[in-house]
């Protein structure tokens, strides 16, 4: 009799322990992801905005067509070329639940600007500096972005790729 109740109180502890870590693992991983774009460059560094804008930027065109980017799926820019101020083409976006991606710059870096609202890429809510020496870059945002850049050397080039 009295090793069933030492069996029995032993089961009850076990499963008690078990099912406090399970609360406790749940409630660390709800504070993994903030609700801001973070970006990393290639030596774990966070990359800080250069603006914050709080009114839609004048004289710029941004892209107005979104590329999903969903599960792994990339895409690779054509080379820029030509003098001034060049945008992406599209803007990007993704329905992974990570909203991660990997930004890979050749020949050039580029700048990244984040916006909320797919049918005004102008309303710009941050904006990053990301030169070619800190590629590749991983990138959280809950948002849409864009690349730009100024003057580009002939043939830079982006690479942008969702993460699971």
């Amino acid at each position: 009799m009295k090793k069933n109740i030492l069996v029995s109180l032993l089961v009850l502890f076990s499963l008690s322990f078990l099912w406090e870590t399970t609360i406790v693992h749940a409630d660390e991983k709800t504070n993994e992801i903030p609700n801001k774009t973070i970006i990393y460059d290639k030596d774990g560094k966070e990359v800080k905005p250069t603006n914050q804008y709080k009114e839609i930027l004048r004289g710029v065109s941004p892209p107005t067509t979104v590329k999903w980017l969903n599960n792994s799926a990339s895409y690779q820019s054509d080379g820029f070329s030509r003098s001034g101020r060049r945008d992406s083409g599209y803007s990007f976006g993704t329905m992974n639940s990570s909203e991660t991606f990997k930004l890979t710059f050749r020949i050039g870096g580029f700048g990244v600007n984040t916006f909320s609202n797919p049918n005004d890429p102008g309303h710009v809510i941050e904006s990053y500096n990301l030169p070619l020496s800190g590629s590749p870059y991983t990138f959280y945002t809950p948002y849409y972005f864009y690349f730009l850049v100024d003057n580009p050397r002939s043939g830079q080039t982006y690479h942008v790729r969702a993460i699971q």
